[in-house]
């Protein structure tokens, strides 16, 4: 299951991708505010999300705030929770291959829709290489 979540600074979107999925029948349980708030703060949407995202091995994360910062820092809190602030397709690919990556987060401020949607694409289809890699992330 794909658990999203965000804060005001991603809200729109997180209801964009949420639409995409429904047009492609992805399964996703969304986690973060019901309305746009300014006031709404990422930590109070993020750890809950993140606990969602440690219910189950086979659950990932895409947590959208500002900078994507913000919800990195609060997600990474979890044992278990292996998250990457990713602003390329790069670095997310990289993250579930070497790092297992559980959670992508992304910046609203930092990234358009089209360049979010590319990444979490690489992000949902590559899969842990295993390996020396399995060795490393066994260590924290």
């Amino acid at each position: 299951m794909i658990i999203l979540s965000c804060d005001h600074a991603g809200y729109d979107y997180i209801q964009k991708l949420m639409q995409y999925f429904d047009k492609k029948n992805v399964e996703y349980k969304y986690m973060g505010p019901q309305s746009y708030d300014p006031n709404d703060d990422y930590p109070d949407f993020i750890a809950p999300a993140s606990q969602e995202v440690l219910k189950n091995e086979d659950n990932c994360g895409i947590f959208i705030c500002g900078s994507g910062v913000g919800a990195n820092i609060v997600a990474n809190r979890y044992k278990g929770i292996r998250a990457v602030c990713a602003l390329d397709y790069t670095t997310a690919f990289l993250a579930r291959k070497d790092e297992d990556a559980n959670v992508l987060t992304m910046g609203s401020r930092l990234i358009s829709f089209r360049t979010a949607l590319k990444i979490i694409k690489v992000f949902l289809t590559s899969e842990f290489e295993g390996g020396r890699h399995l060795r490393r992330i066994s260590k924290y």
